[in-house]
């Protein structure tokens, strides 16, 4: 094997271990596309970052943390959250949510029929009411006029959480 040959096969070599070293980065700094809490799909504009008793999970939303901490006592604190408009990730404490409006992005349907085909209606999910989360508050107010729901900050929402307060319910 004369040195040209070998110099292209190590250079070959570089570059393939670069293009997995790259690919692997890419796919570790990716999040999963289903709720490491529920199971369900995460929707681009609804993706929440959350630390459960230390460990760092990617959920479908904040309420769905924020009830997973009421269902087991867990300490959970919202890190992340995705503004609902355009897409793009914040730290949950420069957020402002809208609770109960009329969209529920990652909840299931209201009136459900099981395998008879018996209608019922859905008494409780996980991610209901919905919370939806957003970068400015023009933005979050503007949603409320169109769609309903409360304008609330995240210590609020810890706030109600901590004292057991069922979400959605205004005292």
């Amino acid at each position: 094997m004369n040195s040209r040959t070998l110099i292209a096969a190590l250079i070959a070599l570089a570059l393939g271990l670069g293009l997995a070293a790259g690919a692997w980065y890419e796919l570790r700094q990716r999040p999963p596309t289903f709720c490491e809490i529920s199971g369900r799909p995460i929707q681009a504009n609804m993706l929440t970052r959350i630390k459960v008793d230390g460990e760092r999970l990617y959920a479908c939303c904040a309420r769905c943390g924020l009830t997973l901490g009421a269902q087991t006592g867990q300490r959970v604190e919202i890190l992340e959250v995705t503004d609902y408009v355009s897409g793009r990730r914040l730290p949950a404490q420069q957020a402002y949510f809208v609770e109960g409006s009329q969209v529920e992005v990652c909840s299931t349907p209201r009136l459900k029929v099981d395998q008879t085909r018996t209608p019922y209606v859905r008494l409780f999910d996980r991610c209901s009411p919905s919370l939806l989360a957003f970068a400015g508050e023009a933005d979050a107010r503007d949603f409320v006029r169109h769609y309903g729901g409360r304008l609330k900050r995240l210590n609020e929402l810890m706030q109600e959480a901590a004292a057991g307060r069922p979400p959605g319910r205004q005292e």
